[in-house]
């Protein structure tokens, strides 16, 4: 593990004090991030070989690859189609961030027995206080090695290092598997590229990726090169240019944001106790028990005008195995807490139906339904789908309000949320659906309903290409309403696979009226599953325009015209 040990003259007095540069009192902390995270996660649910090339994408752009796909040249940031040129064998898979907070939940169970406290920051990273480390091992670099050992033993993965005064500053550590020495932190932030900023991402879900990439692109052409040359513009004026955004990211660059709360307050505990009834293996029924018992523990912080910015999800299975996880909160919803009781019961179940240790570390060899639903048969009988019989959760840490830089008072939809979580209640989870987009070349194929506080789980790729679909902008409305397409002799208009024998001038819609047209789109047909009798569907969509100013999305199949879709 590599160590950074410069330090400016001024801050040498700050480390012989052991106090920061702002004032406050060190507080190491060791972060532990896995490479390529997303890569390695998609690789794994795709049950992938260890060197088969893998790239993952969000918006037809790479976000992440892994060692095999990097040495053939693909690189995040690229597209799709460079990233298929440079590698045709390439794997290519759509970003999932719930499955890479499922997996990495199941591999975090190595450090239950290595460590007494780690909170989970994000998907692919843990952090650890440096000094719940000094009562079991000797120095830092001995309890590093300690826990790689143990981590890579686990799971096989790699684990890169961290250790610094701040999060933000252990999370770039960890890039480079580096030390920064206690009071060293502002000086190797200084050393940092601008476009280090986006690893406030994963220490802030709450931030907005697209408002984060174009501060940093804008400090880039201002030509901020580094973090250093951003700490040292003035708070006004970052303030004024950049507002909250760019004073929350100056903190971080200048080394004192993220630091563990001075303030920490921790009287007493605040637990609340769930109990299921019967004990269930389905995650989704204990997401919606966690939602419940989060919000009853919120009201409980509130009422001692306190904020929690960690909490502990205790799960007790029938046959008396625990699975305990801390968690980091950046704000205190009770939807994210449910989110999390769900990673980790899906984590924690896949680990105990694993017969090896190999098998644990793979979780999603068995992808699928069945993940939801709950785990596979075990073979240990006491350790079978008994399910999950109690959830505790815990406010590991409060904090005063102003210190969280989070309103007290801030409750956003809560009574929104509380009125759909009891529709939901009486009426079971599709009586509230959300509506999303999913890949198809119709309109409604691509329409995708999901359950309210649930993942979307797509049943066509949206990021894959759709030959054949309707293009931007999408119709406002979807129908299914037949109707009559006249030309000026008032015959039917047909549709053959050279275009229109006839041009249409009015539409005839039942119930609506006569539509006059006055223009329409070249007619474009689609054919698909012609390899299955079954399955083979072969229509022509013409978009029309009507002279009161209605545009409306027409189809014809068997013989019939419909109407599938009205513009606003």
């Amino acid at each position: 593990m590599r160590e950074q040990r410069s330090a400016r003259p001024d801050e040498q007095s700050s480390q012989q004090s052991g106090e920061q540069p702002d004032g406050s009192a060190l507080q190491r902390v060791l972060v532990l991030v896995v490479p390529d995270w997303s890569a390695l996660a998609a690789a794994l649910e795709a049950d992938a070989l260890p060197t088969a090339p893998v790239a993952v994408l969000h918006a037809n752009r790479v976000v992440s690859v892994n060692a095999p796909a990097r040495a053939l040249g693909v690189e995040p940031a690229m597209t799709t189609r460079a990233a298929r040129g440079r590698c045709p064998d390439l794997l290519l898979a759509p970003r999932d961030p719930d499955a890479e907070a499922r997996l990495f939940a199941s591999a975090t169970q190595a450090l239950d027995d290595t460590v007494a406290r780690f909170t989970v920051l994000g998907p692919g990273a843990v952090s650890i206080p440096a000094a719940s480390l000094r009562h079991t091992h000797p120095d830092e670099a001995t309890a590093v090695e300690h826990l790689l050992a143990a981590l890579t033993e686990s799971t096989g993965w790699e684990f890169l290092p961290g250790i610094a005064d701040t999060h933000f500053a252990a999370l770039l550590a960890a890039r480079t598997a580096t030390r920064v020495e206690p009071g060293g932190t502002r000086a190797f932030l200084a050393a940092q590229p601008t476009r280090a900023l986006d690893a406030a991402l994963l220490l802030d879900e709450t931030l907005d990726p697209q408002a984060l990439s174009e501060l940093v692109s804008v400090l880039e052409r201002l030509g901020l090169r580094t973090l250093g040359a951003f700490a040292q513009l003035s708070p006004t004026d970052v303030g004024t240019r950049f507002g909250p955004l760019g004073l929350r990211l100056r903190d971080l660059a200048r080394g004192v944001g993220q630091r563990g709360l001075r303030d920490h307050s921790r009287t007493d505990d605040l637990v609340v106790e769930a109990p299921l009834e019967p004990p269930t293996p389905r995650t989704d029924v204990l997401a919606f028990r966690a939602r419940a018992a989060a919000a009853q523990l919120f009201d409980e912080v509130r009422q001692r005008a306190l904020a929690c910015t960690q909490v502990t999800i205790r799960l007790t299975a029938a046959g008396g195995q625990v699975s305990e996880r801390t968690w980091r909160l950046e704000d205190m919803t009770d939807n994210r807490v449910a989110d999390r009781a769900r990673w980790q019961a899906e984590g924690w179940l896949a680990s105990r139906a694993a017969p090896s240790p190999a098998t644990t570390a793979r979780p999603a060899a068995t992808p699928g339904p069945a993940a939801t639903a709950g785990p596979a048969p075990a073979s240990d009988p006491d350790e079978g789908s008994e399910g999950i019989a109690l959830l505790t959760l815990t406010a590991a840490e409060l904090a005063a309000p102003l210190a969280t830089q989070r309103s007290l008072l801030d409750r956003g939809s809560g009574a929104v949320a509380h009125s759909l979580e009891r529709v939901q209640g009486l009426f079971g989870p599709d009586s509230v659906l959300v509506p999303g987009l999913q890949g198809g070349r119709d309109p409604q194929e691509t329409n995708l309903w999901t359950p309210w506080q649930q993942a979307p789980r797509p049943d066509r790729d949206p990021e894959a290409p759709w030959p054949g679909a309707i293009p931007a902008p999408h119709p406002a409305r979807i129908l299914s309403t037949p109707v009559e397409l006249l030309d000026a002799a008032g015959g039917s208009v047909l549709a053959r696979s050279s275009g229109l024998d006839s041009r249409p001038v009015t539409l005839r819609i039942p119930g609506s009226g006569t539509h006059r047209i006055v223009d329409h789109s070249s007619p474009w047909p689609v054919e698909t599953g012609w390899w299955e009798p079954a399955l083979r569907q072969r229509r022509v969509r013409l978009q029309v325009l009507a002279e009161d100013g209605a545009a409306f999305l027409l189809c014809r199949e068997d013989g019939q015209w419909r109407l599938v879709g009205e513009y606003a």
